[in-house]
């Protein structure tokens, strides 16, 4: 029941599978080692992404620039380029690698700082091996341990014959690069503390658990995770570009040490910049400050060589960029217009950025500007799912939709008309798709629908087994949503889909009056239902739209309306199990999926299933990913049409076809599948064939007529293009028809087979049944060599 995406929307969509195919998902190294940010997305991807779907006079916006992955891969491809940013922090990184700087400049100015603390900070490292003088690199210990946590540490890889501190020069007696942790290197330490760090912050972080911010283990206080001889390095190095007058460079060399701060503090052995506030109380390493500063410096100075040509103000689009709620920046330029939004979703898994870089911003803010406080205004704006005690309102789910809600109506309200809105996603399982599902109605209240997915999983064996990418669900996708035209958008009333209501509504009165029903009767029915549910009087407007909506989802014929067959009403049917008309459906996906993608993972289907849902109802796909049975009988079923390739299913290549133009019946549509049933009764000799379906035929899709001796004997047909086997249900509401009717047999034709006790109740009942096998033999007969199907071997 989703809206028509454009031809020429769909065509564009449909280079993007082309376009990535053999494009690696990774993030260069020079992106990477500069500062610190956690969930970069690939600019390879999106720039072959946009390269295909846009023009050189499309705008584009990115409302949550993060790192400027986006910003970067758009740059020369179209004629402007927007992005905002809330969090300061990350706004102010970004800019500094953006922005264009003077490198010689830069490199006198570091220059400056190394000649004023070079040597005193390496004083604070100096050590001996043998007798000879040397410098430490990295030690590792436990701090918890107190002294004895420096002279027997927890055992490492790098820990060899008890050597616990890593030198920078090989010592020249003995050849090595490492010592064992001495009284000399403790008597250092000691007159260390002896140091004046009360400058040094003290802050109490805003408590995560999530990401290991805790009062009960000192977390939550700024100076727990540093050693004092960090803290005093790190105080004089700061000291020096504070000397420095303020220019575009300065800031780089700011940010440098800012982004040196994630491996200054006490971290894990081997830690990544990942784990930021984690107390580490064994299996520690404390790092030389001014090796990682200048380390640090060369990774920004590669980034800005090897981007040279992507600085603003070097291509031809202009980058206009903003450390602004997207909302607020939309509100403050009513004529903003963009085609295309192109940015990293704000989904429930995503860190909340505010307090993970609570370590950077606290030091930008007491040390350079006050421009980098977290104030209250972007606590509330960010759009995010903490457990942070102290942000209630962004602890419940429901605000989350809420923010969700408004995020949508603004991309409405910038996008030009035909505007698609890409979010890149990387979810969980379960947790996913119904988060998922409630992305979709939200963007259908406010005027989309989704258009397209493709899935850009990275190619790293570390991540997941290559083998269980068919089974499992991909870590990253890209999802595409249309702005529908004013007209054409789904009717909510408050939060609620009134078009699936409506739907409902009509399609239970067509299933249960056995009389035909005309179009203006279900109109006075769905306002009636207005009018007692909403206290809602339809005008003229209203009814005309009422009219065009039972048009697009039933069949209006003759000014009667009609259940249509090839329509997914799904949880608003009948009786029968929802997981079991989903599970009916999956040849149906299966099969688009290999004609449009050629190849597919677990989740396309289950997209396919999600999006072709009439209310969007999480509990929907709930059934499924909670029942390990239902997951199992899914993954069986994807198996009888494919294989395994690698990371993906592809078509079987030892189905049995006729021939390569023939068509699996197990495949087509419901109606399709009527119609091909009729055409089979009419080679067979049957008469007055006519093909039922809609309102009133309680069950009934085929009634035909034939001569036996001298008499003419009256049929019923209910076909099930089914996956699934018959069960007794449908045999008693056809036999029950057949009685009404005063008729002569009731056959049931399906493509699958029949329970055990549906085929029980269909013999005590003397209903006929034609299973999946018994159907290709008739059909061999009269059209050899243009059917098969492919769910016979389930």
């Amino acid at each position: 029941m989703r809206k028509q995406i454009p031809e020429k929307i769909k065509s564009r969509l449909n280079k993007i599978k082309t376009a990535i195919e053999d494009v690696p998902n990774t993030v260069p190294n020079e992106m990477r080692t500069t500062f610190n940010f956690k969930g970069r997305k690939s600019p390879i991807i999106a720039e072959k992404v946009i390269e295909a779907i846009s023009d050189s006079e499309d705008v584009i916006y990115d409302p949550f620039m993060g790192s400027g992955s986006f910003v970067y891969a758009a740059m020369g491809k179209v004629k402007k380029i927007y992005a905002t940013e809330l969090d300061n922090y990350t706004f102010n990184a970004v800019s500094v690698l953006m922005n264009k700087v003077d490198m010689l400049k830069l490199s006198k100015l570091f220059d400056a700082v190394k000649e004023d603390v070079y040597e005193q900070i390496m004083r604070l490292y100096e050590t001996s091996c043998c007798g000879s003088k040397n410098y430490i690199s990295k030690v590792l210990f436990d701090p918890e341990e107190g002294k004895e946590g420096y002279f027997n540490p927890s055992n490492n890889r790098e820990i060899i014959d008890g050597k616990n501190i890593k030198l920078i020069e090989k010592c020249p007696v003995c050849g090595g690069k490492s010592k064992k942790f001495d009284d000399e290197d403790y008597q250092k330490l000691v007159r260390l503390e002896k140091v004046d760090v009360e400058r040094f912050p003290r802050n109490q972080y805003i408590v995560n658990s999530r990401i290991n911010i805790t009062s009960s283990t000192g977390a939550d206080k700024y100076d727990r995770i540093f050693t004092q001889r960090n803290k005093i390095a790190l105080l004089i190095l700061q000291d020096a570009i504070n000397k420095i007058e303020p220019s575009d460079e300065k800031d780089v060399l700011e940010q440098v040490l800012v982004a040196s701060i994630s491996l200054a503090r006490i971290a894990m052995y081997g830690s990544s910049t990942d784990i930021l506030y984690h107390v580490v109380g064994h299996g520690a390493q404390d790092m030389n400050v001014w090796l990682l500063f200048e380390e640090k410096y060369k990774s920004f100075c590669k980034f800005k060589s090897v981007y040279s040509d992507k600085q603003i103000g070097t291509t031809d689009s202009t980058v206009i960029i903003a450390n602004k709620d997207y909302a607020e920046y939309i509100k403050e330029n009513p004529d903003l217009k963009v085609d295309i939004i192109y940015t990293d979703f704000p989904y429930t898994d995503q860190v909340p950025y505010l307090e993970r870089n609570q370590l950077y911003r606290i030091w930008l803010e007491k040390f350079y500007d006050s421009k980098y406080a977290l104030t209250e205004d972007m606590l509330k704006q960010e759009i995010v799912l903490t457990n942070a005690e102290s942000r209630i309102e962004k602890r419940d789910i429901e605000n989350y939709y809420k923010d969700i809600d408004n995020m949508f109506s603004h991309f409405y309200s910038v996008l030009n008309e035909d505007g698609l809105v890409f979010l890149t996603m990387k979810l969980g399982k379960a947790k996913y798709f119904k988060t998922y599902i409630e992305i979709v109605n939200l963007a259908r209240k406010n005027g989309f629908e989704y258009a397209y997915q493709i899935g850009v999983e990275k190619k790293d064996p570390t991540i997941r087994k290559q083998s269980a990418f068919t089974n499992t669900f991909m870590n990253e996708m890209i999802v595409v949503f249309y702005k529908l035209p004013k007209e054409d958008r789904y009717w909510y009333i408050g939060n609620e889909n009134y078009e699936f209501l409506l739907v409902k509504k009509v399609y239970l009165y067509l299933i249960r009056t056995k009389e035909y029903v005309t179009l203006s009767s279900a109109v006075t029915l769905v306002c009636n239902d207005l009018k007692s549910k909403y206290s809602y009087l339809a005008s003229e407007q209203d009814i005309l739209k009422i009219k065009t909506l039972l048009q697009q989802y039933f069949k209006v014929d003759a000014g009667c309306i009609q259940i249509d067959n090839n329509q997914l009403y799904l949880d608003i049917e009948d009786t029968t199990d929802l997981y079991t008309k989903l599970y009916d459906l999956m040849p149906i996906f299966i099969r688009q999926l290999l004609d449009s993608k050629g190849k597919f993972v677990l989740e396309d289907v289950y997209f396919e299933l999600v999006n072709s849902l009439c209310d969007g109802n999480p509990k929907t796909i709930a059934q499924i990913l909670e029942d390990e049975n239902h997951q199992r009988d899914i993954g069986n079923l994807i198996l009888n049409y494919c294989e395994k390739d690698g990371q993906y299913y592809v078509e079987r290549q030892d189905i049995s076809k006729p021939n390569e133009n023939a068509i699996d019946i197990s495949t087509l549509s419901g109606t399709d599948f009527e119609i091909l049933v009729q055409s089979l009764l009419k080679k067979e000799g049957y008469e007055n064939v006519i093909k039922m379906g809609g309102a009133g035929d309680l069950g009934v899709d085929i009634i035909a007529s034939k001569r036996q001796q001298d008499r003419l004997l009256h049929y019923i047909f209910q076909c099930k293009r089914w996956a699934s086997n018959v069960g007794s249900d449908p045999i008693q509401r056809l036999y029950a028809e057949r009685m009404r009717r005063r008729l002569d047999y009731a056959v049931c034709v399906t493509t699958s087979g029949y329970t055990k006790d549906g085929k029980k109740v269909a013999f005590d009942l003397e209903v006929e049944t034609v299973d999946g096998n018994q159907l290709m033999q008739r059909l061999n007969k009269y059209f050899p060599g243009e059917y098969y199907n492919g769910i016979q071997d389930i």
